[in-house]
């Protein structure tokens, strides 16, 4: 029972069990969450603070069941495992200069987010094939958030 509520979360409430594409659809649950934000709050301060407290909170849980997942799916970054891209994705409008304005924006945030993840820009690429651990795992998709936002940032304003 312990074993199935861990992979409950550490797969982002079993999207990332999925058999396609596993991390993009365990990154919609920051997605959702990102969009929930911006539906109760108006400010973009608000946002940002929720968002941040997402990542605050999936960070914890990705901390806590790394050790476990790596040895439940036997495996330095399983695939299944994608509290890193929740965390990842939620990075973006935390660090993003100007707002969502749009609902194509939320969108094309999370195209750019999950193709940067998956190309692994420079520093992404040094962090995934070089730290295998719990801070490995989940840093090379703040790296490419960052990207994302800095990308996005040129973009909207």
């Amino acid at each position: 029972m312990k074993d199935k509520i861990k992979v409950f979360f550490g797969s982002g409430f079993c999207l990332g069990l999925l058999p396609w594409v596993p991390g993009s659809f365990g990154a919609l649950v920051g997605l959702a969450w990102h969009i929930s934000s911006a539906i109760i709050f108006d400010s973009l301060c608000l946002i940002r603070i929720s968002c941040l407290i997402g990542v605050l909170v999936f960070s914890a849980i990705h901390y806590w069941l790394t050790p476990w997942a790596q040895r439940y799916w036997g495996d330095s970054d399983p695939k299944n495992f994608v509290l890193d891209e929740i965390v990842g994705y939620l990075c973006v409008p935390v660090f993003m200069i100007s707002g969502f304005y749009s609902w194509w924006h939320y969108v094309v945030a999370f195209i750019v987010f999950r193709a940067f993840d998956a190309i692994k820009l420079p520093g992404a690429r040094y962090v995934d094939k070089n730290i295998h651990n719990a801070h490995g795992v989940l840093f090379d998709d703040i790296i490419s958030a960052l990207y994302t936002s800095l990308a996005m940032s040129l973009f909207f304003v």
